[in-house]
């Protein structure tokens, strides 16, 4: 019994997306991107992704391009070149104030 109520404790805190304290007066945006589902926080130029959905074995990359696709998608703005930085669960990167063209 006090297993499966740990168990279950864990999936639903492991199902929320917590942006941190310096996300903490944003609300998110819930972007789809090829199939992953990313959560994005945006607070001036600084720009935060939490992918939501599960993956077997995620490839950092594929992860990451996603990301950076989800924070372009709900920003309207670019994400600076080389400042994406993270896991397979959460990225993070700066974005340009120009926007994408």
């Amino acid at each position: 019994m006090r297993f499966s109520l740990l168990t279950f404790m864990l999936i639903v805190l492991a199902a929320c997306s917590s942006a941190g304290s310096s996300y903490r007066h944003v609300n998110p945006m819930r972007v789809e991107v090829e199939g992953s589902v990313f959560d994005v926080y945006i607070s001036e130029d600084h720009a935060r992704a939490i992918r939501l959905n599960f993956a077997l074995l995620p490839k950092l990359e594929s992860i990451v391009t996603g990301a950076v696709w989800a924070i372009e998608k709900a920003s309207g703005y670019s994400v600076v070149s080389g400042s994406v930085s993270g896991d397979q669960a959460v990225s993070d990167a700066r974005v340009s104030c120009s926007v994408q063209a």
